[in-house]
């Protein structure tokens, strides 16, 4: 059986090694979060170049008002203003009300509404916010700058939201909320277009024109540090990592030092898996704040893949420190346990993970290679048949079913094994282990 075992811990090494950061990127709510939607605004105009005022604005504002603590904000889709008659006046009292109404039972908190009055020479723009639950008015505001600042009216705007919404924030958050982008309406207006296609693109022309806006509202202003920010983060969410790598280091020579960015530009780096440049990253960002869990977390996940195991360990257990009940931090604590091979801790941590994140095909998976090591074979099948019953397609669950048949119920060995082939037909990462599974089904076969 000592073959086998060891090939056990062979396959987990290739399917789930690196997988200890499958769940890098997750996020996980800490609090409840209020969730506002921003309607696109209404224009006194139809000129196709200034069309960018409806959608663009409102997105910039949401990008703006994000900075708030626990507030997510979306910007609704132009069609939420069509009507049988026509579009809606989001300003129109009745027409405000059927919008409303159309949103209540879709999880909005509140909703703002905005229309422009005015847009050559001077940008007027009136702002109403309504809250959905109970349905109540919380405030109006008509605000105004020079056409050449549009970016302007959108600090006067996020100010005004912000006292509204009545959420506490500290200095350190109002100073971002009105942080002033650019001063250039050229690049003000890229930056907004570039935001709508970004958000709302389907395809790689959509995300190539997205990029070239972005990149021309840099060139216009080369201090536009959220133009590079969203340049970086859009490059990134399209898996172009060695872009979102060169945003980030500029936005960096932009003297925008932070712990997040250092932190987004660890993970560009580890997507290229370029550990050595990851790592260097997450250090950076925990010397300007040595107390953040998650980048002591995605500095463990880095150091086990580079099998550092015992620096991983490290970190994951400061991760733990400063976040105690962190289901990420327990589920790689208890991979870099299992690779050192101290089965009883990667069990309990994993067990932990289990009950704080609850079903997850891969963890369950990785609970039962540990109890499996452990001895506890009747509880290692329960989790791979639990893996399974998560992910049916999961086929390294059903090679180590197939193993432990063998050796408890021979009866089903052949049923598992051809079960294991047919997950792993066609999957490059099961390649490897075809060979000896066909060859034991072979075996099981013989007369």
């Amino acid at each position: 059986m000592k073959p086998r075992v060891r090939l056990c811990l062979m396959l987990y090494l290739l399917a789930v090694g690196v997988g200890a950061g499958v769940h890098l990127y997750s996020a996980v709510a800490e609090e409840a979060t209020r969730k506002v939607a921003i309607v696109p605004f209404n224009l006194p105009t139809e000129a196709p170049e200034r069309e960018w005022f409806s959608e663009g604005f409102p997105r910039v504002l949401a990008l703006r008002l994000q900075q708030l603590p626990r507030l997510t904000v979306v910007v609704l889709p132009r069609d939420i203003l069509s009507a049988p008659e026509g579009f809606r006046n989001p300003l129109d009292g009745g027409d405000a009300a059927a919008i409303l109404e159309r949103l209540r039972t879709q999880g909005h908190d509140a909703v703002i509404f905005g229309g422009f009055h005015q847009l050559d020479g001077i940008l007027r723009l009136e702002v109403r916010l309504w809250a959905t639950r109970p349905e109540r008015h919380l405030g109006k505001t008509l605000e105004q700058s020079p056409e050449k600042d549009p970016d302007g009216l959108g600090i006067k705007l996020v100010t005004f939201v912000a006292s509204a919404l009545q959420i506490p924030f500290t200095e350190a958050d109002g100073r971002r909320l009105a942080e002033r982008y650019t001063t250039s309406a050229e690049a003000f207006e890229r930056f907004a277009r570039a935001l709508t296609l970004a958000e709302a693109s389907s395809d790689e022309e959509d995300v190539s024109q997205a990029v070239n806006l972005f990149k021309e509202a840099i060139n216009l202003d080369g201090k536009f540090s959220m133009a590079l920010r969203q340049l970086g983060d859009l490059s990134f969410r399209r898996g172009h990592y060695v872009n979102a790598a060169e945003a980030y280091l500029a936005l960096l020579g932009l003297g925008k030092r932070s712990p997040l960015v250092y932190r987004l530009l660890g993970k560009s780096f580890f997507a290229q898996r370029d550990m050595a440049r990851a790592i260097d990253a997450y250090k950076r960002g925990l010397q300007l704040e040595a107390r953040d869990p998650q980048l002591y977390l995605d500095l463990g996940v880095a150091y086990t893949a580079v099998k550092d195991y015992e620096s991983a360990r490290k970190a994951l257990l400061r991760a733990l420190e400063f976040k105690p009940d962190d289901p990420l931090a327990f589920a790689n604590l208890g991979v870099v346990y299992l690779l050192q091979g101290n089965f009883p801790a990667a069990t309990a941590s994993l067990r932990r993970a289990q009950l704080l994140q609850g079903s997850d095909a891969r963890l369950t998976y990785n609970l039962g290679l540990s109890l499996m090591f452990e001895g506890a074979y009747d509880q290692a099948r329960d989790q791979f048949e639990r893996a399974l019953q998560l992910n049916p397609n999961f086929a390294p669950a059903a090679y180590q079913l197939a193993l432990l048949s063998e050796r408890f119920d021979p009866s089903q060995a052949i049923e598992r094994w051809r079960k294991y082939l047919e997950l792993a037909n066609g999957k490059p990462a099961e390649q490897v282990w075809l060979p000896h599974a066909q060859e034991t089904l072979k075996h099981l076969q013989q007369p």
